[in-house]
């Protein structure tokens, strides 16, 4: 979870894109430039340790955008597969 926050705050889209499930990966990911994020709260977690195949994270990550401050908060689902953690979906 914290990387792919550390992607979307760096433009990184090459990045989301691959830490996201096959499922339901989109074709491409738009990413706003005017858009900076500074912040991210991780509120809770269900599973997602070392010998979990799934997980959940409840986060709220801010942002500025217009000169305004807002946050987005999100539920995500992850899954692992092989060593590899991948954002399946929001619930």
């Amino acid at each position: 979870m914290r990387s792919r926050y550390t992607a979307f705050a760096t433009g990184n889209a090459a990045y989301l894109l691959r830490t996201w499930h096959p499922d339901t990966r989109p074709g491409s990911v738009g990413l706003d430039p005017g858009q900076q994020w500074y912040r991210l709260d991780i509120l809770d977690t269900v599973r997602g340790g070392p010998l979990d195949h799934d997980g959940i994270v409840a986060f709220r990550a801010h942002f500025r955008a217009g000169g305004a401050r807002d946050s987005l908060l999100e539920t995500s689902r992850f899954v692992r597969i092989g060593r590899q953690w991948l954002y399946v979906d929001a619930l």
